[in-house]
């Protein structure tokens, strides 16, 4: 570890910033491994890796305009782009050690037991100053909106960034219409007292007892994934018409389903109404 001695961290952020944003990030920091006391025991940096010091966060490659635009939802299933980041983490992850010399470990995407996180993304990336938790659950930058994320843990010791002073949720707009009809966007697209899953209050330009239903939006999000694919091939394995397993086993939901999980590494939401009406980062999603 002695080559490593020399490096001076500040220097070393700046070049991992660099090396994210020419390989696509549009936004980096870092998070203290102690920043995350909130963590379920288990779920912390140093629980994944030991001795970690710093999480080193990247965001981008969030959908196209032309994906919220569209109607047809379900098209994200198979051309979704939150496989990038993953890719980039993977690839920070061995700069950081071909590079500097310490350990480094790429948070995966899936989940733990008890359908948990292996740690929470979201809270690296709140805590990095990459964006902000919304009412409707999503991380959000306050200029580019809706993104996905990645995060590497590793020992070296990096200078940490700290979370917004100002969060992305809830937009000016957002206060605004809360303050004349008593819901924003996203609770109005889906109410959790009309069948949906958002609800909450704005108090002095943020957002207060946020009400958000899991269960029911699980069964929204995670029609065509790994849930999915385990619902269906249980029915399926139950059915004892022969003709009609058939016909199970080569349905339209069945191989979708397939779909899904062959062309992304990470659960893929098909519903995301919350975040097409969000004015957050609106600019980069208006286009002609």
């Amino acid at each position: 570890m002695s080559a490593t001695a020399e490096i001076d961290p500040a220097e070393a952020k700046e070049e991992l910033a660099a090396i994210a944003a020419k390989s696509g990030a549009l936004v980096s920091g870092v998070a203290a491994a102690d920043a995350f006391g909130e963590a379920p025991e288990g779920r912390r940096p140093g629980d994944i890796l030991p001795h970690a010091r710093s999480v080193f966060v990247i965001g981008g490659a969030q959908p196209r305009a032309g994906d919220w635009e569209s109607p047809n939802y379900q098209h994200m299933e198979v051309t979704t782009t939150a496989d990038r980041m993953q890719t980039l983490a993977l690839k920070m992850a061995r700069t950081i050690e071909d590079r500097y010399g310490y350990y480094a470990v790429c948070i995966p995407p899936g989940v733990d037991y008890g359908q948990q996180p292996f740690m929470s993304i979201a809270m690296a990336a709140d805590a990095a100053g990459c964006g902000s938790r919304s009412l409707a659950g999503p991380v959000l930058h306050p200029d580019y909106g809706f993104m996905y994320y990645g995060a590497v843990i590793t020992t070296m010791p990096l200078p940490a960034d700290k979370p917004l002073d100002t969060p992305a949720c809830p937009a000016p707009e957002c206060v605004a219409m809360y303050k004349d009809e008593k819901t924003t966007p996203c609770m109005k697209t889906c109410p959790i007292d009309d069948g949906g899953c958002l609800g909450g209050c704005i108090e002095k330009g943020r957002f207060v007892d946020r009400r958000y239903d899991a269960a029911r939006c699980t069964t929204r999000v995670q029609n065509y994934w790994v849930p999915a694919f385990q619902k269906v091939l249980h029915e399926t394995l139950q059915e004892k018409d022969k003709e009609k397993q058939k016909m199970m086993l080569y349905s339209g939901i069945f191989s979708r389903t397939l779909w899904s999980m062959t062309y992304a590494n990470v659960s893929q939401a098909q519903c995301a109404e919350c975040m097409r009406v969000c004015p957050v980062g609106y600019e980069h999603r208006n286009k002609k």
